[in-house]
């Protein structure tokens, strides 16, 4: 009896550290990876070259003011080109192929045809009883 207590215990320990890792990942790749690369970006961005551009007056060389001006326009703009690759870029082709070479997409979409095939047979049926 014990050894099987002490299995269930081990069980819990085991779900509760997966959990535990799937919720790390889920906030570090979701949150704090996309903001620290951004915050990156523009640090590599803003020392290399806006820094050390002439014909930027001085007083607008803070990094404050390049954060600023940068989110106004790399956010609206990022979201707006992903908005179009979405809708009438690659995306549709790269999840088209996705599904193509998923052995799982496969399989549902043979028993999705297979049910739709049984659907107009019935259907058939019903009009011919009609």
């Amino acid at each position: 009896m014990s050894q099987i207590f002490k299995r269930s215990q081990l069980r819990k320990i085991i779900d509760q550290g997966a959990r535990t890792r799937q919720y790390f990942l889920r906030g570090h790749s979701n949150w704090f990876a996309l903001a620290f690369s951004l915050l990156n970006f523009t640090l590599i961005f803003y020392n290399l070259l806006f820094k050390n551009l002439f014909f930027i007056p001085e007083f607008l060389k803070s990094y404050l003011v390049f954060f600023i001006v940068f989110g106004c326009l790399y956010l609206p703009l990022a979201t707006i080109f992903g908005y179009l690759d979405f809708k009438k870029g690659t995306y549709r082709a790269e999840q088209l192929l996705s599904r193509e070479i998923s052995p799982i997409w496969n399989e549902v979409f043979e028993k999705l045809d297979k049910l739709e095939q049984e659907n107009q047979e019935l259907l058939n049926e019903i009009k011919k009883l009609t």
